[in-house]
């Protein structure tokens, strides 16, 4: 059996060795031809124009697509469901660049960082914390989650977790399911959102929920910008409520020029980065599933439940 794979993702001489051997031919975008719509069995990465091309064509053969991302919500997933196409995210892939990222935000409120960076003269800053008094709750117990949760821990860190049915999660001291909010202890000084962008957790963080937390020393979102009412963050910003926040992610990106979250001095912004520096491959996610792709078998590494929509 020959199957077709767009690689619309980088791929290296290697892989595509090792791909040859399971009898995949690889079609690069600079090879790509409408005459290949047709025939088309895996995509292998993102390409909107591209994908929907094919997905127009009548009688195509798509059957899964590798996602380079964990979020998927930029994509047509009622499409893919009705059309009977596998959706596998990159879910693992990024979990420790983007758990390192959330350490470092941490370190630079918690050890007064921001404040010396702004300071011209000899100035000592003493107001300064040690992890293990800076309780944590993480929206959020993937693997993302579970491994920011993991380096907290090592800082003897009290970590609390919440997910959709409150159920254990790797290096959590206790999870909370996200519609019983009324039992989170009420000492919780970091607030890391690593939420999914879904019609559920739209806006997720209003003021409403903002309010659950006393007096938050510091609001991290690494999950999706539709997540955050950012008007209610920035008046809880303002009014000092909350004292710090770190965002990766925004609502629109780029975040236009005259954004208000540029001005906000209690505000680190990165223009959704954390990923950056991957110690996983995609790659290797990738090939667990493809033999069963190919022996006609359910894919079962990171397959996105078009339910969810994660």
């Amino acid at each position: 059996m020959t199957v077709n794979l767009l690689a619309l993702s980088p791929l290296t001489d290697a892989d595509i060795e090792i791909l040859n051997s399971y009898n995949v031919v690889v079609i690069t975008p600079e090879n790509l031809t409408t005459k290949h719509y047709p025939n088309i069995d895996i995509s292998y990465g993102w390409d909107a124009d591209i994908i929907n091309n094919i997905l127009a064509t009548p009688n195509h053969q798509l059957k899964w697509i590798q996602a380079y991302s964990a979020g998927v919500d930029y994509m047509p997933l009622d499409t893919f469901s009705a059309q009977k196409i596998i959706l596998t995210n990159a879910s693992g892939q990024r979990s420790i660049p983007i758990a390192q990222s959330v350490i470092s935000y941490i370190f630079y409120f918690a050890r007064g960082l921001n404040i010396y960076q702004n300071q011209k003269k000899w100035q000592p800053y003493t107001n300064q914390f040690i992890l293990q008094s800076l309780p944590v709750i993480i929206f959020g117990t993937g693997q993302i989650g579970q491994q920011i949760a993991k380096y907290l821990k090592s800082f003897d860190t009290p970590v609390y977790g919440v997910n959709t049915s409150g159920h254990p999660a790797n290096n959590f001291d206790k999870v909370f399911a996200i519609n019983n909010l009324n039992k989170l202890p009420d000492n919780i000084a970091i607030v890391i959102n690593s939420l999914p962008s879904t019609a559920q957790t739209n806006h997720f963080f209003n003021q409403q929920n903002l309010d659950l937390f006393n007096d938050l020393f510091l609001f991290i979102n690494i999950g999706r910008g539709a997540t955050v009412n950012e008007t209610d963050l920035l008046k809880k910003l303002n009014d000092g409520t909350i004292k710090y926040a770190a965002l990766d992610v925004t609502t629109t990106e780029p975040l236009p020029a005259d954004s208000k979250l540029w001005q906000q001095d209690n505000l680190l912004l990165t223009q959704h980065t954390t990923w950056a520096g991957n110690s996983e491959e995609l790659f290797t996610i990738f090939m667990k599933n493809l033999p069963d792709f190919i022996n006609h078998n359910p894919l079962s590494v990171n397959v996105v439940n078009y339910d969810t929509g994660y």
